[in-house]
């Protein structure tokens, strides 16, 4: 079931990713990014692993818990990544080594299945692109306790399932009023932002490739 999953999975992403249309499910209060807006900013080029694997005959995915520092990405749920480094030969390979750097998954268990739409983080200045990933074995976690706090694994039938979505107020930074946010509610932790924004655009591939296996 997991080896067919992948298989329809890069089907679809060849066919056609879901795209802004998904991503504003679960973002408020922002329009559709403007590139060359974004691109006179100069972001900083960063990556996120989406990590597929199987367990018990079903799909799971990892997050992680990021640890509290002074900055705007403090104590939120995210994918394993972060930003390129010069050594870096491309954002794949900055995917692959940050999976390792914070949740220990070795690189040459991980095959490439294909990548999401970027996403724009603009309180941090990020241009993050997102790549799935799978395994066939369930790979371990150990954490990177200087910048992880935990890290879970999600089954992914958990994102088709419309309790998980909910909305609250969100303050974004200390300089900005709180406005009403949708997230996910897994595990009891607040998902949103650009996680959010990624969670949704697979979700609906998700649910494109479960009907395409009926």
């Amino acid at each position: 079931m997991f080896l067919e999953f992948i298989d329809v999975l890069k089907k679809e992403i060849e066919r056609e990713l879901p795209g802004w249309e998904a991503q504003r499910r679960m973002i408020s209060g922002r329009p559709e990014m403007d590139l060359s807006a974004i691109a006179k900013r100069n972001p900083r080029q960063s990556s996120v692993l989406i990590l597929l694997y199987p367990s018990n005959e079903e799909i799971f995915t990892r997050l992680i818990l990021r640890t509290e520092y002074k900055g705007v990405h403090s104590g939120q749920v995210a994918f394993p990544g972060g930003t390129k480094e010069e050594y870096d030969t491309d954002l794949w390979q900055t995917a692959l080594r940050e999976a390792h750097e914070e949740v220990g998954v070795s690189s040459d268990k991980i095959q490439l299945v294909g990548q999401l739409s970027p996403v724009y983080i603009p309180p941090s200045n990020f241009w993050v692109q997102p790549y799935i990933g799978m395994s066939e074995e369930y790979l371990p976690a150990i954490i990177q306790k200087q910048e992880v706090q935990r890290s879970f694994d999600v089954n992914i039938n958990m994102l088709l399932d419309p309790l998980i979505k909910k909305e609250k107020i969100i303050t974004r930074s200390v300089t900005e009023i709180g406005i009403s946010t949708p997230y996910y509610n897994i595990e009891g932790y607040t998902v949103w932002g650009a996680t959010a924004m990624m969670l949704s655009e697979f979700e609906e591939l998700v649910r494109r490739v479960y009907k395409k296996m009926k």
